[in-house]
């Protein structure tokens, strides 16, 4: 974020040093990343979720059974795990391999819609490699979680919106595809709306079957997130109205407080928490003012933004994961507040930030790859220690203390274990 976008229509190359640092860095990155695809399994609460619904279907009544248990998260990724699990091929080695692919897939369109909005290459670089180096994105790109299946989804369907001429309307078919692996992907129906909009305000004989259509796909993406609105419900009728707010609130600040110092709050003495709070706060005003900033150059990505923070601004949980799929935009957002002319921000506290941020992410690597080469001492590194004595079982699902559900997996999946399939 060192440098100031500029609104042109031919995105200049990046100069010699930015691409030589550019490629270092990324391929530093990826040789680290590449690494993690040896971890043992990694299990955390959603992800034991996710698979053992998938490893229920796998074993039983094959797909019928993904759409007949009763499952509050939606049904894509665990369907994707399903066919892994079928084909007799999944692992953590398959695992992280895919998360891999999906992240990548999903940078490059994300840097490909950057440019296509006119920033330029240098910037949109900067972006991504934020995204990269974040330590949200290694942390989730071992475990089997749906944020990476949803951010190449979310990222082709956002792609696809900023095409010229027809093409554009295939945005809908990854659109559905991302509200059947993660609800948000309802925010993608936001910027549509728009389009929608924009088409039939120069052909009013189209505005009926549009809305149509449009209600239809919001209708499919309403029904696969049902559990998800009625536990939310549930949730309003528990709580008043200002404990709602108030919790919320402290939940995303910190979320963004995480997000813009790069650091979880969990590795930090408790005395810096209301400092993350506070960075949070910053942060999230910024994001807002940044999103309203950004109306003046893409109405669509300020939809797109718009709706994002609808769903999920709300919504009572904290995990600044919940930002994966919207890293790049998040950091362009922000920036694009604090480039207001009013700020008189130094360029090199950009600078400085970007390499601070930079060596954080570093170091996160190398904790991740750390705990990868752990061998037997990865039960001892990994987590809280809630799955320690699962993990020291090993291969066997019995004994005492132990998750039965996880053990399971671990007996069937780790790559490490022989185990029966």
């Amino acid at each position: 974020m060192c440098l100031r976008p500029h609104a042109i229509l031919a995105v200049p190359a990046m100069s010699r040093p930015s691409l030589f640092v550019f490629c270092l860095v990324l391929g530093c990155a990826a040789l680290l990343y590449t690494a993690q695809v040896f971890t043992p399994l990694r299990l955390v609460s959603d992800g034991i979720e996710y698979l053992s619904f998938a490893d229920g279907a796998a074993r039983g009544d094959g797909v019928a059974a993904l759409y007949q248990q009763n499952f509050l998260l939606p049904k894509g990724y665990p369907a994707f795990l399903f066919v892994l699990m079928k084909a007799d091929v999944f692992s953590s080695l398959v695992l992280v391999t895919s998360n891999l692919i999906f992240f990548s897939i999903g940078l490059l369109l994300s840097f490909q819609t950057l440019l296509a909005l006119g920033f330029e290459r240098r910037y949109s670089a900067i972006l991504c490699v934020l995204t990269i180096l974040s330590f949200v994105t290694v942390r989730n790109i071992t475990l089997p979680m749906s944020d990476f299946l949803f951010f190449a989804l979310s990222a082709a369907a956002w792609r696809l919106m900023n095409l010229q001429g027809g093409l554009k309307w295939m945005a809908i078919v990854p659109s559905v595809c991302a509200v059947e692996v993660r609800l948000v992907g309802l925010a993608l129906f936001v910027p549509l709306a728009f389009l929608v909009w924009s088409l039939v305000s120069k052909r009013p004989s189209w505005l009926v079957p549009s809305m149509v259509a449009l209600a239809g796909f919001l209708g499919i993406g309403a029904w696969s997130g049902r559990r998800y609105f009625g536990d939310y419900l549930g949730y309003l009728k528990r709580m008043e109205i200002f404990g709602l707010v108030t919790h919320t609130f402290v939940f995303h600040c910190r979320d963004f407080g995480e997000l813009t110092a790069n650091v979880p709050s969990t590795k930090l003495p408790a005395w810096a928490d209301i400092f993350v709070l506070a960075l949070g706060a910053l942060a999230l005003f910024l994001f807002c003012v940044g999103m309203f900033r950004l109306t003046r150059r893409s109405p669509l990505a300020f939809f797109y933004l718009l709706g994002y923070g609808i769903l999920i601004l709300p919504w009572p949980y904290t995990d600044p994961r919940f930002w994966l799929p919207l890293m790049p935009f998040v950091f362009l957002a922000i920036h694009q507040a604090l480039a207001a002319p009013r700020w008189h921000v130094p360029k090199m506290v950009f600078v400085a930030y970007v390499m601070l941020f930079g060596a954080l992410g570093f170091a996160a690597l190398s904790y991740s790859t750390w705990l990868t080469f752990s061998g037997s001492k990865f039960p001892y590194r990994f987590g809280d220690g809630k799955l320690r004595a699962t993990y020291l079982a090993g291969c066997s699902a019995g004994g005492d203390g132990i998750n039965r559900e996880a053990a399971g997996l671990l007996k069937r999946y780790e790559w490490h274990c022989p185990g029966e399939r």
